[in-house]
């Protein structure tokens, strides 16, 4: 009777972690971006950053012919 117990409590636990690991495949999947959208968003950032590199290199450029 006692390994009866211990046998159903192993598989109730065993299954209340799968449960929990669905549950945290299906919030990982749901944080996913499409290909599309990861692209864009790498896209705007090297924008971004050759944006400020253009503003900058005017600055000092702007800085260097006023003296």
């Amino acid at each position: 009777m006692n390994s009866n117990n211990e046998l159903e409590q192993v598989k109730e636990r065993v299954e209340r972690l799968e449960q929990k690991l669905d549950l945290l495949a299906g919030s990982l999947q749901g944080n996913r971006r499409s290909p599309a959208a990861r692209f864009l968003i790498g896209f705007g950032v090297v924008l971004a950053v050759l944006f400020i590199l253009m503003i900058c290199i005017g600055v000092v450029q702007f800085v260097s012919n006023g003296s």
